[in-house]
């Protein structure tokens, strides 16, 4: 616990453009961190977590293809440009490519993430999965999260009956290309995905965290963001299936 802390207060100091880590990215951090070892993560970006991973002394490699980093706006592509700068200098690997179109080398990783990505994807995440299963060691792991489709405020706005999907205008007028969500998963779906892809299940489970959003937050949902990062209310009170994020951590046959 106490190198953990000290690998997040060493994070915070190599960012130097946030004063926290959330508890969600302290979660992914947790799950990436194989000190000594090696980490691939597919469409991380340059997410905090992965300089907590790095502080532990995991080997980082991180494939996406960032195509924010070349946009000329100000903003959230100013401190992606940073970071990649700051991985560079610390060696976290950089590939910017399709994971759809990218090879992953067999047998090399001893973890494989994808965290808050496989929700984005188009089509099913099997080919990708598949890839990133083959690219662990024996004994490694594959860890997942996304968005929980039967989270609570889901369940509420289909009683209002409000759609769970992305808002409707912005999808009309400007989804193509779409960005955004196409398919969230339950936790019942996560239970399942060890054994569709050979895996022995370690944890499967559901944390009620909140993602780091850049939407303008209220000062009712600033009050709430507060009271779930400091105390974990939601998973203190909710079912487990009802939750924010779900999580998968699983791991490949063989190895010590």
């Amino acid at each position: 616990m106490a190198d953990f802390s000290a690998a997040v207060a060493e994070a915070l100091r190599l960012l130097g453009d946030q004063s926290t880590i959330s508890a969600r990215m302290q979660v992914a951090a947790a799950l990436s961190a194989h000190p000594g070892g090696r980490l691939c993560d597919v469409g991380g970006s340059t997410s905090a977590y992965l300089v907590v991973a790095h502080a532990l002394g995991t080997a980082v490699t991180v494939v996406d293809t960032l195509p924010y980093a070349d946009d000329d706006t100000p903003g959230f592509p100013d401190e992606v440009r940073r970071r990649l700068a700051l991985f560079d200098k610390l060696g976290i690997e950089i590939q910017r490519s399709d994971i759809f179109a990218t090879p992953l080398p067999s047998a090399t990783f001893d973890v494989a993430v994808a965290f808050e990505t496989i929700e984005h994807f188009d089509h099913s995440p099997k080919p990708v999965l598949s890839a990133m299963v083959d690219a662990l060691v024996p004994g490694g792991r594959l860890c997942l999260s996304t968005p929980n489709i039967a989270r609570i405020d889901m369940r509420m706005r289909l009683l209002r009956g409000k759609t769970v999907h992305e808002y409707f205008p912005a999808f009309f007028h400007d989804g193509n290309p779409f960005l955004g969500h196409h398919r969230e998963y339950t936790l019942s779906e996560f239970q399942a995905l060890p054994g569709m892809l050979g895996l022995e299940p370690v944890e499967v489970f559901a944390v009620n965290a909140a993602y780091e959003s850049r939407k303008t937050k209220n000062a009712w949902q600033r009050f709430m963001i507060g009271l779930e990062e400091r105390h974990g209310l939601g998973d203190r009170l909710l079912p487990r299936s009802w939750r924010k994020h779900v999580w998968l951590d699983a791991r490949k046959e063989g190895g010590a």
